[in-house]
């Protein structure tokens, strides 16, 4: 903000600020507008806002472009790695084809817990429930529906990655 659009705006130009957000990925999401003005003096805009998964990738393939490989490895969301709003079959996908993510992740955790008043951290929210750190999410990727019971299918998937897995259909 300081680097690029304060130094824009105070030379008089109108700074636009293009967003890649739909509103069908999250509900806090589908409550904002295309346009908006910004305290700040700039304004934002979210072309794709009312569009589709659908509407994306075939725009993608109208002009002959690829999508991030990510997705046909089972992400929904590629801005982040791993995303904290991924679900539990995007960080089973993560766990199982980027085991140094995960490791990446329980580093940070580590350094975090240890200048945290109650000692501990973790990388997604506890809201969560299912641990303390990404190795607990992790493990309860792994389970079945509910949580508990560990999912033999993907015990048996996790040595054995496939090519696509890919949440959006782009799958041959």
């Amino acid at each position: 903000m300081e680097q690029v659009y304060m130094p824009l705006l105070e030379a008089g130009h109108h700074v636009v600020s293009w967003q890649g957000v739909r509103a069908q990925e999250s509900p806090a999401r589908a409550k904002l507008t295309e346009r908006e003005a910004t305290p700040e003096g700039y304004e934002i805009y979210r072309p794709i806002l009312l569009w589709t998964v659908e509407d994306v990738f075939a725009m993608h393939d109208k002009h002959g472009i690829k999508p991030n490989p990510l997705y046909k490895q089972g992400m929904g969301r590629v801005g982040c790695m791993p995303c904290i709003n991924c679900g539990k079959q995007e960080l089973y996908e993560i766990a199982r084809r980027y085991p140094t993510e995960i490791e990446r992740i329980a580093a940070w955790e580590g350094i975090v817990a240890q200048a945290s008043k109650r000692g501990g951290s973790t990388f997604f929210p506890t809201a969560n429930g299912h641990g303390e750190g990404i190795h607990d999410e992790v493990a309860w990727s792994r389970t079945a529906y509910g949580g508990k019971n560990y999912d033999l299918f993907k015990a048996m998937e996790f040595e054995d990655v496939p090519t696509c897995s890919s949440q959006y259909g782009l799958c041959e």
